[in-house]
């Protein structure tokens, strides 16, 4: 029996589908072959200046990092960095595919608020992330369109996100319940027969008048893709085990996001991906927390771009990297730095027009400086405020979304045009 046939009886006799209706998949389509995105979630809100927009102690003012105690701001290329964490190893080794924005307002200390601002550019909820956004408009039609580890991840009912679950080794276990290391559970005749019982139990459902219209929707995608997509099946061919997804993460969750993400994409069944670290909302202890966690970020993108290039994914990509917002530039009295509206962006691309510099500057007490939109030049005295919906907008436009229908519901009123991705 084929690696297909099998696959597409296992799947057919899970009922995954249909008991957890983030995984209804679309029926098979021409294989995806346009731009990829992913997006990092920091959750909680990094601390960027220990990261991407560094800030070094002044005589008579408070302790803004106490790593500028005893070291300086470093550079790689065109872009700052601070010396902490292995922040010195990923920016020389990717600042020519790096832009980094600096100075974004989120306009709020408020945690849920930030993320919907960061991610899908507004701060009242209703628009969808600009990954779900991204695939409802160029890969409606795949699998997996859009891929979710978590964090913000609205769609504002575009299409379903793939929630995935902590181990992503479990995916292949729900794909392929028929599979063990050892064979097959049940004779290939035997499941062959359960699994036709079962696409005759949803076909009746589907034939039931009463049935709602989503329900409906629902039904006729999973049914169509019992027996129309191959590509699942090399997908779920690729996945780890549990021993090896520890093999490969090392203790870094953040890379078997990523190791999934980019194989789902060289399957052709995802176009989208969320990635989120966690442990960012440090009230205490901020600069271990907050170097532990850039560490893992850090290595998870290093780790990204390097299996990118093995399969043959990396020209393809382009990755954002934000979080809800950032850290104070002071110190509490429990060592840790509270809520700060003014933070960052990494927007990751390779052999990009825009790529290797910083838009966007802060003061020394990491205040948002203005901007000229058309000279893209900070100024203390005049210019915009730099918000999300400005970095959103324009990645809209860069990725090809701007003039979508579906696009049009979801517009950035009274925001300017920032070119902040020539080509």
């Amino acid at each position: 029996m084929s690696t297909r046939r099998q696959f597409l009886k296992t799947l057919s006799l899970s009922g995954f589908a249909l008991a957890h209706p983030s995984y209804v998949f679309a029926a098979e389509s021409s294989p995806f072959s346009g731009r990829l995105v992913i997006t990092l979630q920091a959750v909680g809100g990094w601390d960027v200046t220990y990261f991407c927009d560094p800030k070094e102690n002044r005589q008579g003012s408070d302790v803004i990092t106490n790593w500028s105690k005893s070291d300086q701001t470093r550079t790689a290329g065109n872009l700052i960095f601070a010396p902490v964490a292995r922040n010195r190893a990923f920016f020389e080794k990717h600042y020519a595919k790096t832009l980094v924005l600096n100075g974004i307002d989120a306009q709020t200390n408020a945690h849920g608020i930030g993320e919907s601002a960061n991610w899908s550019g507004r701060t009242a909820a209703g628009y969808p992330t600009l990954t779900a956004l991204y695939s409802a408009v160029h890969a409606p039609q795949l699998p997996m369109s859009y891929i979710s580890f978590g964090g913000f991840n609205k769609t504002a009912n575009l299409l379903r996100p793939a929630v995935m679950p902590y181990s992503t080794s479990e995916l292949s276990t729900l794909l392929r319940p028929n599979t063990t290391q050892g064979g097959l559970l049940l004779d290939s005749k035997i499941w062959d027969l359960i699994r036709q019982m079962h696409a005759s139990d949803a076909q009746s459902m589907l034939e039931d008048e009463a049935l709602i219209a989503g329900s409906r929707r629902a039904r006729t995608a999973y049914l169509e893709s019992l027996s129309k997509n191959a590509a699942l099946a090399d997908f779920a061919a690729t996945l780890p085990t549990s021993q090896q997804e520890a093999q490969i993460g090392g203790g870094n969750r953040l890379i078997i996001q990523v190791h999934f993400a980019l194989l789902a994409f060289k399957a052709g069944v995802s176009a989208t991906a969320d990635l989120i670290e966690g442990g960012l909302d440090t009230h205490a202890d901020n600069d271990a927390r907050q170097v532990t966690s850039l560490g893992k970020v850090t290595d998870a993108l290093d780790y990204l771009w390097q299996f990118a290039e093995e399969l043959g994914l990396a020209n393809r990509l382009t990755v954002i990297v934000g979080s809800d917002f950032s850290r104070t530039p002071f110190y509490n009295s429990g060592a840790g730095k509270d809520h700060w509206p003014i933070g960052s962006y990494l927007v990751m691309q390779k052999n990009a027009a825009f790529t290797n510099r910083t838009i966007g500057k802060t003061d020394e007490e990491q205040n948002a400086l203005f901007l000229n939109p058309t000279t893209l030049q900070s100024s203390s005295l005049s210019g915009i405020k730099l918000l999300p919906a400005h970095v959103q907008k324009a990645l809209r436009k860069h990725l090809g979304l701007e003039t979508a229908v579906v696009t049009q519901a979801f517009p950035f009123v009274n925001t300017e045009t920032i070119g902040f991705f020539p080509r």
